[in-house]
């Protein structure tokens, strides 16, 4: 089988997990005996062809106004003109033509479209090559890929986003199949008229490739919570850092520690270290994950959006470290409460807190949740689930 994948970018430029479940999968196929390439934008005014870890990738040019993987606060002005470019770029869509006639796929796996555009979508169905969209996220229905704004979330597309977004419902119809990474990220784009003609619906988690034994032994209470990804107010950092706060005011809570791992902008970083200053907070920057999990006794994951399958999750449930996650997006999903981790109430005063303190003031709970959370994180670490359900995927839109 030949598959042509199609996404925004691929390592060594990763925006996000988007880009690692990708190389994966791309990755997989190859071993299952399939014949892969990758189609991903680029920086550089020429097709770049080269080979990353051993999967073929095509660099196209992104025909847009500037390249947003690197710079830096661009204007109001120029920020609308890209997107209103990408509403259907028809520049994208030629350059994706003479991929897919050279390449000649069997099937099209297209990912993060930002900068193709809607038009991929086109090109597939022009060129009656079935075509599969892959949700990790929700830049189909709101540019900033988050449906979250003005500190809330967006239960529908607000006005700029609908403008932004004009024509792509009836776009998404294109395709013969639509996978979630999650069930909320695919319940999202469907509640919100997008790829309502396509029969083929499946959701399929992510999974990332460690093998790890869990923990051999845990403390009686949790000591030293932590906090790993981008540092931004919609992660719910300062929700956190806040909770850990009040958490410090209670009898014998105050040899607990929080750690913040991570980038963001400076100024909001310097914003919350000025504002929660004190020994028992720590921020590390960026680490590799291996390095933080084996810091923290719990990770806690308060996004304040939606977030499709945070990867933290599922990576902090294989190194055996139970997770106190917020109750969006697709984290409940991963998280069952009182069973694996606990689940919190962002808009509740005083949830998180109390989750943490249950962890801190129960001699045995720790123990019980992360070594049932490593139990259940097995689905996460099998990659060869993932990539044999797309294959049994691609199988069927071809034979339809």
């Amino acid at each position: 089988m030949k598959i042509l994948y199609v996404n925004t970018l691929f390592p060594p430029d990763v925006g996000g997990g988007a880009e690692l479940s990708l190389a994966m999968l791309a990755a997989g196929q190859m071993v299952k005996g399939n014949e892969v390439l990758v189609a991903a934008t680029t920086d550089r005014n020429e097709v770049v062809d080269e080979v990353i870890a051993d999967v073929p990738v095509v660099r196209l040019p992104l025909h847009n106004i500037y390249w947003p993987h690197s710079e830096k606060g661009p204007s109001t002005l120029r920020r609308l003109a890209w997107h209103a470019r990408d509403i259907d770029n028809s520049a994208m869509a030629e350059s994706l033509t003479g991929v897919v006639q050279k390449f000649n796929p069997d099937v099209i796996s297209f990912h993060n479209l930002a900068g193709f555009s809607a038009s991929a979508w086109r090109v597939a169905k022009q060129l009656e090559k079935p075509a599969v969209q892959v949700l990790h996220d929700y830049y189909n229905l709101c540019p900033r890929s988050q449906l979250f704004r003005n500190e809330r979330n967006c239960e529908t597309p607000c006005q700029q986003c609908s403008i932004f977004r004009i024509g792509r419902a009836k776009a998404s119809n294109q395709v013969d199949a639509v996978v979630g990474a999650s069930q909320a990220v695919l319940d999202a784009h469907l509640r919100n008229g997008l790829f309502a003609n396509v029969q083929a619906r499946r959701v399929i988690n992510n999974a990332r490739d460690y093998a790890t034994p869990g923990r051999a032994t845990y403390p009686a209470t949790a000591q030293t919570f932590g906090f790993i990804g981008t540092v931004a107010p919609w992660k719910g950092v300062g929700l956190v850092l806040e909770a850990f706060s009040q958490l410090q005011t209670k009898p014998g809570m105050q040899a607990t520690r929080i750690v913040i791992a991570g980038g963001g902008e400076e100024s909001y970083l310097n914003e919350l270290k000025t504002r929660y200053a004190s020994e028992q907070v720590v921020f590390l920057g960026k680490v590799k994950p291996d390095e933080f999990f084996e810091q923290v006794d719990v990770s806690v994951v308060p996004s304040l959006w939606h977030d499709p399958l945070p990867g933290v999750v599922f990576e902090s449930m294989i190194f055996g470290v139970p997770v106190i996650g917020s109750r969006r997006g697709g984290i409940p999903e991963m998280i069952s409460n009182d069973g694996n981790g606990l689940l919190f109430e962002p808009d509740q005063a005083g949830d998180l807190e109390a989750a943490m303190h249950k962890l801190a003031s129960t001699p045995g709970l720790l123990a019980r949740y992360g070594n049932q959370a490593h139990r259940d994180s097995a689905r996460y670490s099998d990659t060869g689930r993932v990539i044999d359900a797309y294959y049994r995927l691609y199988e069927e839109i071809i034979a339809a």
